[in-house]
Formats: structure tokens, sequence, C-alpha cells
């Protein structure tokens, strides 16, 4: 690693390996982040990522391995010895406390006299614009004022590491976008290195400078969203990570990075090394299939016909079994629900992956 990279090397997580009730949930897994990044472990329920992030905050001690924090091995460091903050999925506020109490207990509990911390817990109020809730009780507010209370009490300490496990998840799905919005910004600016959890892909390409998909206890992916986006490295992360129409077939040829496969729907091709006779996955995603001529094409019956404002969503059938999805730019009209189409899309926006035999 050149002197730039190991300059910006900030939380080092390597050959951790983690067991329950002798099950191995997670094994020999190494997760790196740089200073000031905004990263995503994303995944179904039961992935590991909750998993991983419990033992990089310390409330989990990993079997094996090392956390390696801004240069200090924390791996056997409690977790109120780590200067890591976590903001959990049902915020964890005090009921019987104020906004003010909530947000200063942290710094009550490293040993700050009440006197000393007016000035801290007003600064982080304000950062989160929840100064003038200071003396109410937690149970006058909403979800997304907890929210913001459980965010501030996690920076007042000023953290070397923030951590969010699910943060989001009580709010409705418009208080959802514009919390991510606003908590992102907040984190950007102060230049805080931060850890979400999340199982909600869109959550994580909005928020995160580079998203962890997780699978099993793995990482299968760590790239920023563009990449997860328009070359999944595998077909779970394809799944995972946006939708797809997936055909499967046989390679019958190969000639300089470029295979023609044998599916149901004729031949199709795409840019693989793969020798003939392989089992393929071939994978495209919807705003890149159009109705009619293509490089690749399929026949298609329509099933439904979605008009969602900004786009048109088409949902079929191809021979009879494999389904297929479109999304069309804008208002379509002309199309409806039984219509035989023509889909076609490029070779070079055909993803493929060996079928395991």
């Amino acid at each position: 690693m050149n002197q730039g990279a190991q300059a910006r090397r900030y939380l080092d997580v390597f050959g951790v390996a983690k067991s329950f009730k002798g099950t191995r949930v997670m094994s020999d897994l190494n997760f790196r982040v740089e200073r000031g990044e905004l990263v995503s472990l994303l995944g179904p329920s039961g992935c590991g990522k909750s998993t991983l992030l419990r033992i990089i905050a310390g409330l989990l001690e990993a079997d094996e391995g090392a956390v390696v924090l801004d240069g200090r091995d924390i791996s056997r460091f409690p977790a109120h010895k780590r200067n890591v903050s976590v903001v959990f999925q049902n915020y964890a506020l005090f009921p019987h406390l104020t906004v003010a109490e909530n947000v200063a207990f942290g710094l009550r509990a490293r040993g700050m006299a009440k006197a000393a911390t007016g000035t801290p817990v007003a600064e982080a109020l304000s950062l989160v614009r929840m100064t003038e809730f200071a003396d109410r009780p937690i149970a006058a507010l909403s979800g997304g004022q907890q929210q913001r209370v459980a965010v501030a009490r996690a920076l007042v300490v000023g953290p070397d590491l923030l951590l969010l496990d699910e943060p989001f998840s009580a709010l409705d799905r418009k208080l959802r976008e514009t919390m991510q919005v606003e908590l992102k910004s907040l984190l950007l600016d102060r230049g805080i290195t931060a850890i979400f959890v999340t199982h909600d892909q869109e959550e994580a390409m909005g928020v995160s400078d580079r998203i962890a998909v997780m699978n099993a206890g793995r990482i299968e992916q760590f790239a920023d969203p563009s990449t997860l986006y328009a070359r999944p490295a595998s077909p779970f992360v394809m799944d995972f990570v946006g939708l797809s129409t997936r055909i499967t077939g046989t390679v019958v040829s190969q000639e300089a990075g470029l295979v023609t496969v044998d599916t149901p729907h004729g031949p199709l091709r795409s840019r693989s090394e793969a020798a003939p006779g392989t089992r393929l996955l071939l994978g495209v995603r919807p705003e890149l299939i159009s109705v009619g001529s293509g490089e690749n094409t399929i026949a298609a019956t329509l099933q439904d016909v979605m008009v969602l404002g900004s786009k048109t969503v088409l949902h079929g059938t191809a021979n009879g079994d494999d389904r297929v999805l479109c999304e069309l730019p804008g208002i379509r009209s002309g199309l409806g629900r039984g219509q035989e189409v023509t889909l076609g899309w490029s070779v070079d926006d055909t993803l493929a992956y060996e079928v395991p035999a």
C-alpha cells in the first residue's frame, strides 16, 4: 500500500470470526474504512451486519481477529474505553430525563461535572436543530425528534467513530428521507467517520460513500454505490441492490471476450471469458431495457403497466416463465396488459455470472 493510502486508513477490521452456541456466523472477515467516510453495511436479516457493528463497538467480543481504530488496537477494550458512539434502532433514550439530560448523559458518565455540560450540550442540540426542546421530556417528542436527540447524544462526546444501527427504521418514508439528507450533511460538514447498518438499499445508496453488501457472514462486495449498481460482483449483489431481469443459458461460443449464450428466448450475447458449455446467469437492469430493437432482444407478454409519474414500469413474462422488468422514462401510452412486445438492450449492459455446477 502506498503512503497516501496508508495515511487514509482509519478503521481496520481483519480476520474477525464469531460463533454463537457453536454455530460459526462469521469467518475471516476483513473490513476497512477511511477517515471521514460514510459507509453502510447492507444485507438481509441474519447476514451478520449488526454482529460486525457490535464487535466494532465493543458490545460483542470477536472470537478471532482484531479491530484497529486510528492506529490503536481496541480489540480488547471495553465499549466505554473505545470512544465509539452508537445510535441504536430504538434510540435507547431515557424517558425519565429531559432532552438536555439525555444528551448530557455520556458526558456525565465520563466524569464531567454537571455544571460543565451546558455548553457542549447546547452545541450538540444546535447541530440537530433541537435547542428549543432542551427542557422537554422525551415522551413529548415525535419519532424524528427523538432520532435527533439520539444523534446529539452520540456526537456530544466527540467520538472517533459513529455507528448507527438501523437509525431510520422507525420513521415514516418521507421523514426517513429528510433525516437521511440532514444526517449525511451533518456528518460530512464535521468530517465524522460513520458506519450505518441497514437492510434498505435506497437508504444505503443515498447516505454512503461506499457500501459493504453482506451475505451469510461475509462481505460479497464493498464499493461505491455506482459500481455496486452498474457492476455487481455476484448474483446476490445484483438481486439485493436494485432490480433486474434474469435469464439463464449455456455458452455456445466465445471469441475475444464476447460469448453467445443459448437461452429459452434465443441467443443472447454478453462480455465474458466463459468457455463453451458453461452455464451463465445473464442480468440486465430495467432502465437499460427499451421496447423495440436492441443487440439482445426477447419477446415478452406484458402482465402490468404501472405509470409512476417520472417513469412507466412494465412487468412481463418471457417464454411463459421468466419474469422481465422494464422502466421507461416519462408517461407511456399505448401499452397494456396482455400485449406482446419486443424488449431490447445492449451487449455491454448485459451482466454475466457463472452458475455453480
